[in-house]
């Protein structure tokens, strides 16, 4: 008798769980991106309107990062697709994402960006990590002779991808495009805000050098007026000879920071950091929240003078 009214019970209670006012199906449509930062734009500007899929993982280095099938085949539900435009793994899998969704629509996020060359993010742009000007696809996972592909993390360049999430999803939801409008408009307030404290951090005179493990703010610096200088060797760690010459640099231009991204060994940076008194700041370009990731630069920026 015991069991019988168990049975009654826990059929009454799925009843009322599956009832039209608790339904757990979920009809939006999915954008894919690339990469984390990107989910940003696209969560403020689109509220709740689409799920976001993002391609590459917490901490993995999108230089070598391949995609696994599952991955590969979770685009078969993706409404739009949002790339980067200038990653080599994009470049390299693009053709199998589309026969997988040859409907799914594409934004790359680069073609409104002034792009900068590989041979212009070193200083008298020498080119330190090994690029030389020809196609292919080099060991750092760029392509040859293409351009830097780290324009999110300046926000003038936000600005652009912001105005450019916006007319794509209202291209795809029509209906909400007046939403769209608005958010756009909250987010670039959100921009402003950004852009004021990077500006604030650098103050009257930004013209400054910081050394940077992999060169992930050639924008931020063009933007806001100062240079980095890479210390990987060919996609690699420094060797002995350069890691010389970086601390004859460091020494030279007076660098206080040396900036090395999450996803890479701390321990040549740690060495420049002790041979050269500069600190060593940690910073996650990849970080979801886009905000977090360009005001963290800022701040070490601003705590260097």
């Amino acid at each position: 008798m015991k069991k019988c009214i168990f049975w009654v019970a826990a059929l009454a209670l799925a009843a009322v769980s599956c009832g039209p006012g608790t339904s757990t199906r979920d009809d939006r449509m999915t954008v894919t991106v690339t990469i984390p930062p990107f989910a940003w734009f696209v969560e403020q500007i689109g509220g709740d309107d689409f799920k976001v899929n993002v391609l590459l993982p917490p901490g993995a280095d999108h230089h070598i990062w391949e995609p696994l099938p599952a991955q590969i085949s979770s685009l078969s539900g993706s409404a739009a697709f949002i790339m980067n435009g200038q990653l080599s793994f994009e470049h390299a899998w693009m053709d199998r994402f589309r026969q997988v969704n040859p409907d799914m629509k594409v934004l790359d996020l680069s073609g409104n960006i002034e792009m900068i060359g590989h041979e212009d993010i070193e200083d008298g742009g020498e080119d330190r990590e090994g690029h030389g000007h020809a196609e292919g696809v080099g060991e750092d996972g760029h392509a040859h002779g293409g351009p830097d592909p780290h324009y999110w993390m300046s926000p003038v360049a936000a600005r652009i991808m912001a105005r450019d999430v916006r007319d794509f999803l209202a291209e795809i939801n029509p209906a909400s495009a007046e939403k769209y409008d608005a958010n756009l408009s909250a987010v670039s307030r959100k921009i402003a805000e950004v852009d004021s404290t990077v500006r604030a951090a650098l103050g009257d005179d930004p013209h400054r050098t910081v050394l940077i493990y992999h060169p992930a703010l050639a924008y931020m610096g063009r933007d806001y007026g100062f240079e980095q200088v890479s210390f990987e060797d060919e996609g690699k760690s420094p060797s002995p000879a350069r890691m010389k010459e970086l601390i004859d640099v460091a020494r030279e231009k007076g660098i206080k920071i040396i900036f090395i991204q999450a996803e890479y060994d701390v321990r040549n940076a740690q060495s420049l950091s002790r041979e050269t008194g500069a600190r060593l700041v940690v910073i996650n370009p990849m970080n979801p929240e886009w905000p977090e990731a360009v005001i963290e630069v800022a701040k070490a920026l601003g705590n260097s003078q």
